[in-house]
Order: C-alpha cells, then sequence, then structure tokens
C-alpha cells in the first residue's frame, strides 16, 4: 500500500506536469531549431504517464503488460546507447544514459510485479471459469505467491540505486540553475519564443527527471 491518499494523486499530479512539461518539449523542439533530445523527451513523457496511471488507476494483467511494452522499448534504446557510449566515450558518456535505462528497469520491474499480482488475485471457480478477484487499485503490491522475499530485495536495490540518480538529477539541477541565471536576457523575444525557450531549457527536464526519480522511489518503498 501507498502512502496517503492525498500524497499519492500529489505524486501522480506532478507527472501529469512532467507529461505536459516534456510533451511541450517535443512540440517546440523543432521550431526553435532544435536537432537532438526528441528519443529522451518522448521516452520521459511516456514514463510519466505510465507513472501516473500506476498511481491513481487499477492495473490488470493486460494493462500492465501493455504499458510494461512501451516502456520496453525505449529502455532497451538507451540501453543499447549506453554501451555504445561506453564503448567509445568512456564512463562518463556511460553514465548519462545509463540513468535512463536504471530508470526503465525500475519501471518494468514495477509493471512486472503488478502484473504478475493481478493474475495471482485472480481466482478460478468449480467449473473453471475465471473469477475476478482483487486488481491492482493505485498502488504496487508485492504479492507474487512465495517470492515476495526477492522482490523486497530488488525493491530495496532499485531504492538505493535511484537515490543515486535522484542524487545526481538534483546536482545537474544546481548546476543547471546556477547557469542560466548567469545568462543574459535577451531583448525582443516575444511571448511565445520565451515560452519555447523555457520549455527546452534544461532546468524544466533536469526537474521534472528529479521528480520521476523522486516519484519512483515513493512507488518502489512500499515494496520492500
Amino acid at each position: 500500500m501507498l502512502g496517503p491518499i492525498w500524497l499519492t494523486w500529489a505524486f501522480a499530479g506532478l507527472m501529469a506536469i512532467s507529461a505536459l512539461c516534456h510533451g511541450g518539449r517535443l512540440v517546440v523542439a523543432r521550431e526553435h531549431g532544435r536537432t537532438h533530445g526528441y528519443d529522451l523527451d518522448l521516452t520521459h513523457l511516456v514514463t510519466s504517464c505510465t507513472m501516473a496511471a500506476m498511481l491513481i488507476i487499477t492495473l490488470g494483467v493486460h494493462l500492465a503488460t501493455a504499458f510494461a511494452v512501451v516502456v520496453g522499448v525505449p529502455t532497451l534504446w538507451f540501453l543499447l546507447r549506453a554501451l555504445g557510449a561506453l564503448t567509445s566515450n568512456g564512463t562518463r558518456a556511460f553514465l548519462q544514459q545509463g540513468q535512463q535505462v536504471l530508470m526503465g528497469a525500475a519501471m518494468l520491474f514495477m509493471l512486472i510485479v503488478a502484473g504478475r499480482s493481478a493474475a495471482a488475485s485472480t481466482g478460478v471457480n468449480k467449473d473453471g471459469m475465471e473469477m475476478p478477484g482483487m486488481a491492482m487499485g493505485g498502488h504496487v503490491s508485492h504479492d507474487l505467491g512465495g517470492s515476495t522475499s526477492s522482490v523486497a530485495v530488488t525493491s530495496l536495490a532499485l531504492v538505493g540505486v535511484l537515490c543515486l540518480v535522484a542524487a545526481r538529477h538534483a546536482r545537474q539541477l544546481r548546476v543547471a540553475v546556477s547557469t542560466q541565471r548567469a545568462w543574459p536576457t535577451r531583448a525582443g523575444l516575444d511571448l511565445r519564443q520565451r515560452a519555447g525557450g523555457l520549455l527546452l531549457a534544461p532546468v524544466l527536464s533536469l526537474g521534472c527527471q528529479l521528480a520521476m526519480s523522486g516519484t519512483m522511489i515513493y512507488m518502489l518503498v512500499p515494496m520492500v
């Protein structure tokens, strides 16, 4: 069970805002001449939407599987990019891509647990017909029929890793805020241009990533 309902909805709202921000970044990127980062923004859009859904709606087997596929594709993409970066540019470049892989892995783990829990909660009557049981309603359980210890250990490991990821996001955000404060204000920009520049600013993206990693920790802690 997650925390108080108001806190769960607050995290869900935060993820909805994150999804809107990254969706906005995709829309204005081409208009402002940005030629990179589309995969990152799209991944964060998908991840934010998935977390918001996991926090507030019931996850059955089919829905959990669908979300797992949607999250798994970009996770595999960033895994390949991370391995390529490690080979060509070393550890520092690997960390930038690797943190996306870790966040994707945490999401996949929670979705797999949610799907198995939903499947385990479905009973079968004497005629062999499935009877609906308790589904995943706004939280992630670790009732996997005898494997709760492995789920708890894995959850604890992921919480520790995500704390490191969140700390890295916070450190990068502080640097980005300091850098942006040092930038001179450009005159002659209309309101639309300024809004687009704000959406594409590293500060906004890093702030959303910090919120995402914090929300993942919030969702994993009850599974420990």
